[in-house]
């Protein structure tokens, strides 16, 4: 039987499970709170094929530079520090 780990916060506590592929992961179905998350990928059909491959593109940069906060990789964009860099805001 695999074990997981559980997080205390000050407000209860959260157990996380390995998933049949090892990723941990916590079961929220019966929590009162819930998180949404939209991915491009998820999403893709609401752009043109072109705004889909700079959003890919745009990712593989962040990835390749160290994977920094979004909002500091648009800094980076905007303000020019990434050299030859082919996105924009």
């Amino acid at each position: 039987m695999k074990t997981g780990f559980m997080v205390h916060k000050a407000d209860g506590k959260i157990v996380f499970m390995p998933s049949k592929k090892g990723l941990y992961f916590s079961d929220v179905k019966n929590d009162t709170a819930h998180v949404m998350i939209n991915t491009v990928d998820s999403i893709k059909n609401k752009y043109t094929v072109k705004e889909y491959a700079n959003a890919l593109k745009a990712h593989s940069i962040q990835d390749i530079i160290g994977r920094p906060a979004t909002k500091d990789y648009i800094e980076y964009v905007e303000r020019g520090l990434i050299p030859n860099c082919p996105i924009t805001k």
